[in-house]
């Protein structure tokens, strides 16, 4: 389950991975997929071996970092269904569902080129990658490549922040690099920013980073990016930027009242 949950379920279980047909046979991919969106895939260096990558949902996303219930209701398990029947951890997912939609009606802004998309937050749950995976699904614009979800209220006077590219920009031609693009941003800096941000910063892969860095050193690399700043006018003679948009989400909230204010 942590090979899968960590890897995906387009993995192909070929060498050096076991033979994981009889398994699949015994228990549904579906039922492998739905435990592990319960018990969610994450290194944790504290954990046994066995279990390297699984980490549960509980612990990882809500505010009350319940390892031990994630634990235990994986060894109470006998097989992949039985822990979705764990009160605790359907409890967690639902608390999880609600901040996430809670959250995600905060309005981005762009940077002054367009290519990133900023959300500010404040949770107490760890959310902030999950929005930013939704909101890259929907993001479309000619020009932006990367959607950044910053969260001001998980850990003390930081920001933990993630990264997605949006998937409008997928197919860009040089492909779209997050790492490469916050170090260039980064790198504009003319003092020791990259050494105050350490070495938390642009965390992760190519196509999902992120970081945890100190919020005095988050807004430095916000005035860098020159986010909420108005693109210089195109030369005379050129067309007008196409208008960012948002594509028709699954969500219960129509997109044309999905940033108002909840009363």
């Amino acid at each position: 389950m942590g090979t899968h949950g960590d890897l995906g379920n387009t993995l192909k279980w070929d060498p050096p991975f076991p033979d994981m047909s009889e398994v699949f046979k015994t228990h549904t991919k579906k039922a492998i997929n739905d435990a592990v969106s319960l018990l969610n895939a994450r290194k944790q260096p504290f954990c046994p071996p066995v279990f390297l990558q699984v980490d549960s949902l509980l612990a990882r996303r809500t505010a009350k970092f319940d390892v031990q219930t994630a634990w235990e209701a994986l060894l109470a398990a006998n097989c992949p269904k039985d822990v979705l029947n764990n009160r605790r951890l359907l409890s967690a997912r639902a608390e999880i569902n609600e901040e996430v939609e809670r959250q995600t009606h905060t309005p981005p802004k762009f940077s002054k080129d367009g290519k990133i998309a900023v959300f500010r937050i404040n949770s107490a749950a760890q959310v902030h990658p999950v929005i930013a995976t939704r909101w890259a699904g929907h993001l479309k614009s000619p020009k932006l490549e990367i959607v950044l979800v910053a969260n001001t209220g998980y850990l003390p006077e930081k920001v933990n922040f993630s990264c997605r590219i949006a998937r409008c920009a997928r197919n860009r031609d040089p492909p779209v690099n997050i790492i490469s693009s916050l170090k260039a941003v980064a790198d504009l800096d003319t003092t020791d920013l990259v050494q105050r941000m350490g070495e938390s910063f642009a965390r992760g892969h190519k196509e999902a980073s992120g970081g945890i860095i100190p919020a005095k050193e988050f807004e430095e690399l916000m005035a860098l990016m020159k986010v909420g700043e108005k693109p210089d006018p195109p030369p005379e003679g050129e067309k007008k930027p196409v208008k960012k948009t948002v594509e028709k989400s699954p969500q219960k909230n129509n997109l044309n009242n999905y940033f108002a204010k909840k009363t």
